[in-house]
Parts: structure tokens; sequence; C-alpha cells
């Protein structure tokens, strides 16, 4: 149950990082029921072993991130069924054949791409 709790405070910091309000070193220890230096463990961990771009904005004051990474702790819906998942072929050229003719091309209209540049704009 102890690392719940602390996975929790994980992404709790996660979101006062993002929000760019996390105070300074010793309130943010406070919000979050740790010492300082399990603090700074913690986030010597999280930039070091995770490559997190944490830093410190001392006029803000709060951490930041560097710019704005993916973490996610946590579950979330999958957009596809995991039961659809196995009926995706990777573009194979006999899947789906029922559905679609292959030989009915509609992107061969009658597009000329060197029509696509025009020799006028040189009047300018």
């Amino acid at each position: 149950m102890r690392r719940l709790i602390d996975l929790v405070k994980l992404a709790r910091l996660d979101n006062l990082i993002r929000r760019q309000a996390t105070g300074n070193p010793e309130e943010l220890a406070e919000r979050l029921e740790l010492s300082r230096s399990s603090l700074f463990e913690i986030i010597a961990f999280l930039k070091e072993e995770m490559g997190a771009p944490i830093r410190y904005n001392r006029y803000r004051p709060s951490y930041v991130y560097e710019y704005t990474p993916k973490f996610n702790l946590g579950f979330e819906k999958d957009r596809l069924p995991s039961s659809d998942m196995y009926d995706i072929t990777g573009g194979s050229d006999k899947a789906g054949q029922d559905d679609v003719d292959m030989d009915d091309n509609k992107w061969d209209d009658d597009i000329d791409f060197n029509d696509l540049y025009n020799d006028d704009f040189t009047d300018f």
C-alpha cells in the first residue's frame, strides 16, 4: 500500500509541475507530505533515471517542465476494443478486397502535376 501512496504523490507532483504551481521546495514538500530531502530525491530520480525535463523557475517560483512531456500514470480507455485489434492487417493487399476493388483507383484522375507549377508568377 505504501507504493500506491507514492504513485499517487508522483501523479500529484506531475500535475503541479504541469500547472507551474508547485511553489518553492519547502511548500511542495509540505503539500506532498514529504521531507525536503525526499522531495529532492524524487525530483533527481525523475530527472536522471526517467529523463523528466524538470527545472526550477525561481521567478515563478515553481518547478516547471522545459517542454511538455508525456507522462501517464493510470489507465485510459482503448480507442479500439481489444477484440477488434486482431482484425487489423497492417495494409496487406489481400485484406478487405471484398469491400474495395483495388483496380478501381480513384486517385488516377486527370491530374497532371506539371500543371501545378505556373510560370506566370515571374511577372511580379
